[in-house]
């Protein structure tokens, strides 16, 4: 730590001094209504055709995360990159006497960015061609730090602020989303999945692999570290006209490596193919590249997590057949003599194998599956109860009743009132 002796605003001063010196980066300090108060440099230009550097910084301040990093005074640095592929650390100062103040430190390039890619950024951007030496000579006088570099800064900078250690886990962690999930359960189990085949990076295969093993042994925290390694330079160029569409089908190809790791690591093939569909049509949709990468490290983390929380139930390789036969085929008719034979057992065999290792029988887990099929499609309007009750193969709506109040306590009924009362 500083010594305690300096004054606040003299101490933050130093600090932007240090970070400036270290990284050759710009550095500014914004006050309570988000004006500069100080900057490193003086002769600081700013992007061609911002005429108000204050309020552009506010607007990369004000869309960093979701919640508003001014309502989390203790949060730890965000890095953000623009549409224009700048890239910026975000902190809020935490200290009582500067509680309104934030530092922002950039922009800077994960890499050069070469004639053709800065032509492509621009039509993407629709600024015109004109524009073009403006721009490439903008770009030229940034400062290129790669993600780990620009990583270890912002872990620097909160370490000078508030005299504590952050990891790179810590950083990457953090409780603000990455991306909104582009599905909810409901969603993810309702709609049909299709494979999808693309081909992936250019880089060290030995990196990739690593990278898809977290996925599939559930691991987010490693998985965010080696990912957290790759540079842009690494990355294959896949379309020559758009950088946003290379972005988009780089982003797809990863989808498509972390959907086999992850069934590989357990996951039903079912829900794999479907988390898959959903992320790339949420990708397909989006309009700029920082949205692109967020959305994709925000899928590897989705089928990591999903994997982390299929294994919790640690079933050996037979029940989980038997799981996985049930998820998909649970609009059929199901028996113990069916499932027998999936898994290539004596039906009392495999009927009380399945009982020891889930605690329940294999009736009553297909009963108590389809009670979970049917909440999720009394969430879509138009289905009548009675159909419902006929596609899950209960025998009438009596028996349909009875089944759905042993597992939630209510009648299919009360259920669908209940739940449109709260959406």
């Amino acid at each position: 730590m500083l010594d305690d002796t300096l004054e606040d605003t003299e101490r933050i001063h130093y600090i932007c001094k240090l970070m400036f010196e270290a990284f050759q980066i710009p550095v500014f300090v914004l006050d309570a209504s988000q004006t500069k108060e100080h900057q490193l440099p003086m002769s600081f230009e700013s992007r061609p055709l911002t005429k108000d550097t204050s309020r552009m910084l506010a607007e990369i301040i004000n869309t960093a995360d979701d919640g508003g990093i001014s309502d989390n005074p203790s949060s730890l640095p965000i890095i953000r990159t623009t549409q224009f592929l700048e890239n910026y650390i975000i902190l809020r100062l935490p200290n009582e006497h500067l509680e309104a103040t934030t530092l922002v430190i950039g922009p800077s390039l994960y890499a050069p960015l070469t004639e053709d890619n800065a032509a492509s950024l621009m039509r993407d951007n629709n600024i015109p061609l004109k524009l073009q030496d403006q721009w490439l000579q903008y770009y030229s006088s940034l400062t290129v730090l790669n993600r780990m570099r620009l990583y270890h800064a912002a872990m620097l900078l909160y370490s000078l602020v508030t005299g504590k250690a952050l990891s790179i886990s810590d950083l990457l962690l953090d409780t603000r989303p990455l991306e909104p999930t582009p599905h909810t359960s409901d969603s993810l189990d309702l709609n049909v999945s299709y494979r999808r085949e693309n081909t992936w990076l250019h880089h060290d295969p030995m990196l990739e692999k690593d990278m898809f093993r977290h996925i599939k042994n559930g691991n987010k925290a490693e998985l965010l570290r080696v990912q957290a390694t790759f540079t842009e330079e690494q990355f294959g160029l896949l379309s020559k006209k758009s950088h946003l569409r290379s972005k988009k089908n780089l982003a797809i190809a990863s989808i498509t490596l972390a959907t086999r790791a992850a069934i590989d690591g357990g996951l039903f093939w079912e829900v794999a193919y479907t988390l898959s569909d959903f992320h790339i049509q949420h990708i397909e949709e989006l309009k700029d590249i920082p949205s692109v990468d967020r959305a994709q490290l925000a899928a590897l983390c989705d089928f990591a997590d999903h994997v982390k929380d299929n294994r919790k139930t640690k079933l050996s390789r037979t029940a989980s057949l038997c799981q996985n036969y049930i998820f998909n085929h649970l609009y059929e008719e199901l028996s113990l003599d069916k499932m027998a034979e999936v898994a290539g057992l004596n039906g009392s065999y495999l009927s009380q194998l399945f009982k020891k290792e889930t605690g329940i029988a294999i009736s009553d887990y297909i009963q108590r599956e389809r009670i979970e099929e049917a909440k999720r499609l009394m969430e879509v309007h138009g289905i009548p109860l009675s159909d419902i009750a006929t596609r899950l193969h209960f025998n009438d709506q009596s028996y349909f009743t009875k089944v759905f109040k042993k597992y939630t306590g209510t009648t299919p009924k009360e259920f669908r009132n209940n739940r449109g009362n709260t959406l």
